[in-house]
């Protein structure tokens, strides 16, 4: 009886031990995930959160002589929109949200156009945004754009170009600029 335990416990061993040796790691990794719980009517869908816009190509003669690219869609996503706010005691909906944009590196003669950070890039060219009427948006001021009632998605509408410094020539290259944004509704 004691020799047939000994002769299980083997045969136990030499199937976990076998097991691991089929069992050969073909690949591994690690997944993060991360998220943020906000106090806000709305929260930015996370093709909003970090977002990369192309301006596209244009030619060193044309922006030179235009002094700007053509403006394309830079778009904010909100979604599970809740604007009549629930627990404001003046039962007053949220109609506008306030947009702040900011840069690290802006133009000294302009800090509302963002300089190209790209190492080695386009010389002379920064990037500028706009409002959805393609007016200047000045960086560090906010935006007001209005929210469609009863919605529980909402897109704010801006525009981004690519720009020439004022008195300079553009040279070719690449072109990257970064902006920051927070939303205040009210």
């Amino acid at each position: 009886m004691y020799m047939g335990k000994k002769i299980l416990l083997a045969a136990a061993v030499a199937a976990i031990v076998s097991g691991s040796a089929f069992a050969d790691d073909q690949g591994s990794g690690k997944i993060k995930f991360k998220g943020v719980v906000i106090d806000a009517p709305c929260n930015i869908a996370p093709d909003s959160v970090d977002k990369e816009v192309d301006l596209g190509e244009v030619t060193t003669a044309v922006i030179n002589a235009n002094k700007k690219s053509t403006a394309v869609p830079v778009d904010i996503n909100l979604e599970n929109c809740q604007l009549d706010d629930p627990a404001d005691e003046t039962d007053t909906p949220i109609t506008k949200v306030d947009v702040t944009f900011t840069s690290s590196a802006t133009d000294a003669t302009d800090t509302s156009l963002m300089t190209n950070t790209f190492a080695s890039g386009a010389q002379n060219v920064g990037v500028r945004l706009l409002d959805n009427a393609e007016a200047n948006i000045t960086l560090g001021a906010s935006n007001e754009v209005a929210l469609l009632a009863g919605s529980t998605t909402q897109t704010l509408h801006f525009k981004a170009l690519m720009e020439v410094l004022a008195g300079k020539t553009a040279t070719a290259g690449q072109v990257e600029a970064t902006a920051n944004y927070v939303l205040m509704y009210k």
